[in-house]
């Protein structure tokens, strides 16, 4: 009993905490799920352009394996973004527990 009325101020300053990294939450995914497609058409452009102009004979070695490079950094993104995304709900998710503990 003495411990709950001891949190509870806590509680009370972690609820505005908690909605912000909610809503954070949200639009991080809404944000990253968006860009992720955009992405993943650019990175698929990039690998397809770097390897025609290679075949072609319109650009050389270092320029094809730089393109392919850039797609693959630009293929990868989304990814760490979706790391950082789960980052956020575990700590959502721990806020939410201490609150509700």
């Amino acid at each position: 009993m003495v411990v709950s009325l001891l949190k509870l101020p806590f509680k009370l300053l972690a609820l505005p905490v908690v909605l912000a990294v909610t809503i954070a939450k949200w639009v991080g995914v809404f944000l990253t799920s968006f860009a992720g497609v955009l992405f993943y058409i650019f990175s698929g452009l990039c690998f397809v352009l770097a390897i025609l102009s290679y075949l072609m004979g319109i650009s050389t070695d270092a320029e094809a394996i730089r393109m392919l490079a850039i797609g693959f950094v630009v293929f990868v993104l989304p990814f760490i973004a979706g790391w950082v995304i789960g980052m956020v709900a575990a700590l959502d998710e721990i806020l939410w527990d201490f609150i509700r503990s």
